[in-house]
């Protein structure tokens, strides 16, 4: 195996491939914080109009929903890699067979969903405690089986790399998902009306995408081409995805039905609060790898190593750099953004949002190696790794949950997720990479963590000697101008500090000139740049 050096493999933003690459997380970047900026303001309201318990409840049946949807065997994870590769030359004879080869087994599989969830319907409720939901339960097996289907479809704007396409169905989806729950709140529908609505809007993103995509991409077809042999290799690709969607299962919705077992579906209300807030911190760096599993995969296909190598060690760095920055002021100003979005009675989801905080963050740090591991068809990766949280995690968090409660847990899932997620950048810079892993952790991940804990000291000190800012946490209309007080005193000291740690190159003002000058082109004619790109 080769060694190159890491610093002959730096790079600046050249080329169509960077071009398409950027803009591609744009989009997505958007559809992604119009997403979740929806579901932070969304949960005071819907919290407004459902008991703790109802919450709870609901949370606990949106996780059935995402179980449900692994029983694809990993197949839609394929749909993406599949579509990329023949679409890099152009072959739609392949992928007019992908699509109506995945078409056909997600309409059985709706029909098992559908079927075997309602056989399992009562044992399942008992056994996590949930009262007064069966009402709502068989609409909860529908969404699942409808979007299935929807998603599939969507898969194919991404695996022909026109995130553009992908993120807009997504903003309408999620616009009328909201007027649709709104209406229905308010009519005192509750937990039934989230589920109404859930069915509503499954069957109308299915028919826009659908739509969507016979008008704008020609050459695709839905007419009978049904392909065993194609379907049976795409399982094979997709099966060792599975892993890793069980392990996300595990990881970021497990100690939920744990702390429903242990402590009540009232107690959940509060941790899913916690976790959606560090869920959307966890977010905004995951934007910056979302596109690389159909970038990778075509220089895969054009057996380009030397790029993909490049675009690892470039986006491993900048991910690096925003993942520390927002778990580490997450975790310093958790006590205000929780008074600030969700008022008085949630204190208790602060500690639960710092430890979560840090276990994510560490998730995020191996999402690239993840993601090209599966766009060069090397999934094996994230499987092993997978394979590893998914069985650290659900013992230390029953462990930990029976002596602290839900910090417990999610301090059992804090562990999980460092683990793995060392184990993971270990495997692919031994086994694919070729690059020292400890080289990579020193020259990428170290220098951003020590100037993340010296701002973090900074501003905690900063409180010390003027009082009066932290006090203005106690009064909830006065939290944003604290929250930019801190962020004014973070921001300068972690950018100086990662500039002295010589993290920040002169490679990397390059990269962000060039950025600004491209992203200010693309806002002056969107419609001629993106004709450019995607051509």
């Amino acid at each position: 195996m080769n060694n190159p050096d890491i610093e002959s493999l730096r790079v600046t933003f050249l080329g169509d491939f960077s071009k398409k690459l950027v803009t591609n997380t744009f989009f997505n970047l958007l559809g992604r914080s119009c997403s979740f900026l929806i579901n932070l303001l969304l949960t005071p309201y819907i919290l407004t109009h459902l008991t703790v318990a109802d919450f709870g409840a609901w949370v606990l049946l949106s996780i059935f929903v995402y179980s449900f949807s692994l029983l694809d065997l990993g197949l839609g994870s394929s749909f993406v890699k599949y579509i990329s590769a023949y679409h890099a030359y152009e072959d739609y004879d392949r992928i007019n067979k992908v699509i109506f080869s995945g078409l056909a087994f997600y309409g059985l599989l709706g029909v098992f969903i559908v079927v075997v969830g309602l056989l399992i319907q009562n044992p399942l409720l008992h056994l996590f405690r949930i009262e007064h939901a069966s009402h709502v339960y068989f609409l909860v097996l529908l969404t699942c089986a409808i979007s299935n289907i929807g998603a599939m479809l969507l898969s194919v704007f991404k695996g022909i790399q026109r995130m553009d396409k992908s993120n807009g169905i997504e903003i309408k989806m999620s616009v009328i998902s909201v007027v649709g729950t709104v209406i229905l709140l308010e009519a005192g529908l509750g937990m039934f009306g989230l589920a109404l609505n859930g069915v509503v809007s499954a069957v109308i993103a299915l028919v826009v995408t659908a739509a969507t995509l016979k008008r704008e991409v020609a050459k695709v077809s839905f007419g009978w081409n049904f392909d065993r042999a194609l379907l049976r290799e795409m399982f094979g690709y997709g099966l060792k995805i599975s892993v890793s969607r069980f392990g996300g299962l595990i990881c970021f919705q497990a100690d939920k039905l744990i702390v429903s077992r242990a402590l009540g579906v009232a107690a959940v209300s509060f941790y899913e609060v916690s976790a959606r807030l560090t869920s959307f911190m966890r977010a905004v760096p995951l934007v910056m790898l979302s596109a690389l599993i159909p970038a990778t995969s075509e220089l895969g296909a054009r057996n380009d190593r030397h790029k993909i190598l490049r675009t690892y060690l470039l986006v491993s760095k900048y991910v690096a750099m925003v993942t520390v920055a927002l778990a580490t002021f997450l975790v310093l100003d958790a006590d205000s953004v929780v008074k600030l979005w969700l008022g008085a009675g949630f204190e208790q989801s602060v500690l639960l949002i710092q430890i979560l905080a840090i276990g994510y963050g560490a998730n995020v740090l191996g999402g690239t190696a993840s993601q090209i591991g599966a766009g060069v068809g090397r999934p094996e990766f994230d499987m092993r790794s997978t394979i590893l949280l998914s069985v650290v995690n659900p013992i230390l968090s029953i462990a930990l949950v029976q002596k602290f409660g839900a910090p417990g847990a999610a301090a059992g899932t804090c562990l999980a997720l460092i683990t793995a997620t060392v184990y993971l950048l270990v495997i692919f810079h031994r086994n694919y990479m070729g690059v020292s892993f400890w080289a990579t952790i020193r020259d990428i991940y170290v220098r951003p963590i020590v100037s993340g804990g010296f701002s973090l000291v900074a501003v905690v000190g900063f409180h010390e000697i003027v009082p009066g800012v932290a006090a203005l946490a106690d009064t909830r209309y006065l939290i944003p101008l604290k929250l930019a007080v801190d962020f004014a005193i973070f921001s300068p000291v972690y950018i100086v500090l990662l500039i002295a740690f010589r993290q920040v190159s002169v490679i990397d003002w390059n990269n962000f000139q060039w950025f600004v000058a491209f992203g200010l082109e693309f806002l002056r004619h969107p419609f001629r740049e993106r004709v450019k790109i995607y051509r």
